[in-house]
């Protein structure tokens, strides 16, 4: 005789998608907001782990030319590094168009540049703290809604007879799913948020410390031909001072 137990049949086997499908519809309209609010926190969760990545903010090539500015070698770098894409190398470029200048004027235009783009980084997180704040919020108000309809059900049946007391309970705990639901959102949604921004903090301390360095050196450079300077105003025409 087999000792093994007999499976299930397809009958008696749960059919999770036949039961999501139920409790999502009987949330009620408001889940939809919610299930709008997921897609969004998947999409902007995405596009941030797409820009976050050290090889996009930090490439090699910025260090790399921060060690040419280092040794003295800013004109081998310096178009390279202008027309480059990456956060750091536009810190890197702030500094290039301050060469020559005073130590300070280097580096406080490589700080705002390094402020600015740290802001950037952070970028869409903001957007998912809104959304994982949204979505609960959401599904409180379905859930207030749907005890109101239960109460508003067995007001017109009398709160005395125990089919009204089941029809207030099932309704009540029909309510409360969209409160799940947004829960369910916001708490992932929260946490790929605190994620993100811890990401983003440790991106802008690598910028700030692969181009410190270069600070110093492009102070003492002299100053690039090539480059008009931040803030420079235009040389005056010699003809408007003969006209004067």
């Amino acid at each position: 005789m087999s000792s093994m137990l007999p499976f299930p049949s397809p009958q008696q086997a749960p059919n999770v998608i036949a039961t999501i499908g139920e409790f999502f519809d009987a949330g009620g309209l408001l889940m939809w907001p919610i299930l709008l609010c997921s897609v969004v926190v998947v999409g902007l969760a995405l596009e941030r782990y797409l820009s976050l990545r050290r090889a996009r903010v930090v490439p090699r090539v910025v260090l790399d030319a921060a060690q040419q500015v280092v040794e003295g070698r800013a004109d081998v770098i310096e178009a390279g590094i202008l027309a480059a894409s990456a956060p750091a190398a536009r810190v890197l470029a702030a500094g290039l168009r301050r060469r020559g200048c005073l130590l300070a004027d280097v580096e406080k235009a490589m700080e705002d540049r390094l402020h600015e783009e740290a802001r950037l980084l952070r970028g869409n997180s903001k957007g998912i703290v809104l959304v994982a704040t949204i979505a609960p919020l959401l599904g409180l108000l379905g859930t207030v809604l749907g005890i109101a309809d239960a109460f508003a059900a067995v007001e017109q049946t009398g709160l005395g007879k125990s089919e009204s007391s089941e029809a207030l309970a099932a309704g009540i705990k029909v309510a409360l799913y969209t409160t799940i639901f947004g829960l369910f959102v916001a708490i992932p949604a929260t946490l790929v948020a605190a994620h993100l921004q811890a990401r983003a903090r440790r991106l802008a301390a690598a910028i700030a410390q692969a181009v410190q360095p270069t600070v110093v050196a492009l102070a003492a450079l002299p100053p690039s031909a090539r480059l008009p300077r931040e803030h420079d105003e235009p040389a005056a025409d010699p003809k408007e001072h003969h006209a004067a």
